[in-house]
């Protein structure tokens, strides 16, 4: 227990850092979200990659959708945490 206690409290700086890394505003949302829609179009109707690119492109296309929207899900949209309204003062 005290050797886990000792690894949590050297990564806290760190696990603070990534939580001001994280707060995403709602326009930062769309834009990325917009932006990969369009990439995901282009790269199913136009021939620029092989099959196997496609695929590939299409994965790495969905998981920064998908990272997007789980860390878009954690705030509000002027980029404060979503846990930010139940935080006694």
């Amino acid at each position: 227990m005290i050797h886990e206690l000792r690894i949590w409290w050297r990564l806290r700086p760190l696990v603070n850092q990534f939580q001001e890394l994280t707060k995403m505003k709602f326009s930062v949302n769309v834009a990325i979200q917009m932006l990969a829609l369009v990439a995901q179009g282009l790269n199913a109707s136009i021939d620029l990659l092989p099959g196997r690119g496609k695929f590939w492109a299409m994965v790495g296309l969905s998981a920064v959708q998908g990272l997007t929207a789980v860390l878009a899900h954690f705030a509000n949209p002027d980029g404060t945490p979503a846990e930010a309204a139940y935080i006694k003062k």
